[in-house]
């Protein structure tokens, strides 16, 4: 009699188990935007390259110089365009500057024009409202190097000493 029990049992607990309703696994949905925004930049380096006239003797009627560069690294697809200006008073944006004394007393001084290129024939300059006298080119993401060409344009009949001058490179973007 107990294994007829048994069984019964058993047969009853099988059938609870298969009769018990199985849940149904539902799933909701959404969606959410993922965003990024690149902002353009552009850095110049390299500008501690000295445009060097060298030494002449004050008796040389003009000197030149294509020694001095930068490097100028912007964004890729960028498109910039770079501009050279003297800090010496009174310059304007035609690339023109003036190298003062830096002797006490002296008072002289020798004027200079930038270029762009070996033939010193495209001046550089800071002209922001088109693109004259301002070099154009398109960022790539790393460095691009620039050379600075310059040619004295008054005369060096002037007491010997160092003559400088400070140019800004700007980068418009």
């Amino acid at each position: 009699m107990k294994i007829k029990q048994l069984a019964l049992y058993a047969v009853a607990a099988g059938g609870l188990a298969i009769s018990l309703p199985t849940l149904a696994q539902s799933t909701a949905t959404g969606s959410m935007d993922v965003q990024i925004v690149i902002t353009a930049n552009c850095t110049v380096s390299g500008s501690t390259n000295t445009l060097d006239f060298g030494s002449n003797a004050s008796t040389a009627s003009n000197a030149t110089a294509s020694n001095g560069g930068f490097s100028v690294t912007c964004s890729n697809m960028t498109p910039y365009k770079i501009g050279l200006k003297s800090n010496s008073s009174g310059a304007g944006d035609d690339g023109a500057g003036v190298m003062a004394s830096t002797a006490p007393g002296v008072t002289q001084t020798i004027g200079y024009q930038l270029y762009q290129d070996t033939g010193m024939a495209t001046v550089w300059g800071n002209s922001t409202t088109g693109t004259i006298n301002t070099k154009a080119a398109t960022g790539t993401g790393s460095a691009q190097a620039y050379t600075v060409y310059g040619k004295t344009t008054t005369s060096l009949n002037v007491p010997a000493a160092t003559y400088t001058d400070t140019v800004a490179i700007n980068v418009y973007y």
